[in-house]
């Protein structure tokens, strides 16, 4: 058995190995192309390479249902294109058993995406995301565009990027009493220094009075803030760059604070439940080369694969939304498509019997 599964499990991961590669490819090419019309002085081509290069661990850990299901049918397939799966068929081997030499070197795989959705691709999603937020960001001063807003006492708060040492970038603060606007201040970095004390550096400061309108630069200035670094960091982040501890600490910071976790609740279990949803497609794929697909070419294969992987990738998402917008557990939304897999990949697999 040990030999079955070292020969169905090697032509299952170079075919694995192979379809990622081209759907990484054929995402890095065509991001590429969107994202090129965006370069300018402040946002180079190198700027943009580096961003995309930063993205493809993450885009990896992504791919990895889907290039696990048509894998699975481009190296099941050209076994069953060569009759090798008759002749083990024959030997008496069940179905189950070959699904099983298939399925081990997926899961092997698809944890390793867990850990590089854990350790590898949040850092460099997070810098990409500082990398385009400061660039773009160059090209006025005081644009307001992609960062977080905060409210602090009376004044509303804009963070244009953070990084993990605790710098915040292109903060904006705005203060009002009695609902009028009385200054706003404009810091290009802004340090934690303790407790709940700020120091803004590079400071415009904008003092609005009845009769008047004062401007002042400061080299630094102090500031009070009740937000802790880290959580600024987390907020100034998408939730789909949150490694799985980052989405749960900044989902229980979110709790405390009574705010709706339901965004953060989606991506985390969309990573979290990634190995189901690989093993659910590898199913899939199964019943298709022992059914469907039986008799078909392998161009018939991929074609099919990349079908279902489009609707399976479509169904993710409509549900994940609708898990949003209808107030439902977002784990749901993200078991739903997967357990829609496994039925229909089950049944069929006991029909091929």
């Amino acid at each position: 058995m040990k030999q079955l599964d070292s020969y169905i499990g090697k032509g299952v991961v170079w075919s694995f190995f192979a379809v990622a590669f081209v759907l990484l490819g054929l995402d890095y090419a065509l991001t590429f192309i969107e994202q090129v019309k965006k370069i300018n002085e402040f946002y180079t081509i190198s700027n943009l390479l580096e961003v995309l290069v930063l993205r493809l661990p993450g885009k990896f850990a992504e791919y990895i249902p889907i290039a696990s299901l048509i894998g699975t049918l481009v190296g099941l397939g050209a076994l069953a294109t060569t009759s090798e799966l008759t002749v083990i068929r024959a030997a008496g081997i069940p179905i189950w058993r070959i699904g099983w030499s298939a399925i081990k070197p997926i899961l092997i795989i698809s944890l390793v995406g867990v850990g590089i959705s854990e350790f590898v691709a949040p850092d460099a999603d997070q810098k990409a995301d500082l990398i385009e937020k400061l660039r773009k960001q160059r090209t006025s001063e005081n644009i307001i565009a992609g960062g977080v807003w905060l409210r602090s006492d009376n004044s509303y708060i804009y963070i244009g990027a953070a990084d993990k040492e605790g710098t915040l970038y292109d903060m904006q603060i705005f203060t009002s009493e009695e609902q009028m606007l009385t200054n706003t201040q404009f810091a290009k970095t802004v340090h934690y220094a303790d407790g709940d004390n700020w120091i803004l550096n590079s400071v415009k400061s904008t003092l609005f009075f009845e009769d008047r309108v004062e401007s002042v630069e400061l080299e630094q200035k102090d500031w009070k803030m009740e937000f802790k670094p880290e959580h600024l960091y987390l907020a100034t982040q998408e939730p789909e760059t949150l490694s799985l501890s980052q989405s749960l600490s900044y989902q229980t910071y979110l709790e405390d604070q009574e705010l709706n976790t339901s965004r953060y609740q989606l991506e985390f279990w969309t990573k979290a439940l990634r190995p189901l949803a690989s093993i659910a497609l590898v199913i899939i794929a199964l019943s298709s080369v022992f059914g469907p697909l039986r008799s078909s070419t392998m161009g018939s294969r991929i074609f099919s694969g990349v079908i279902i992987g489009i609707v399976f990738q479509n169904g993710l998402n409509l549900f994940g939304r609708m898990s949003l917008a209808a107030d439902f557990q977002p784990l749901l939304g993200v078991l739903i498509p997967i357990a829609i897999c496994l039925i229909i990949g089950t049944i069929q697999l006991k029909r091929a019997k």
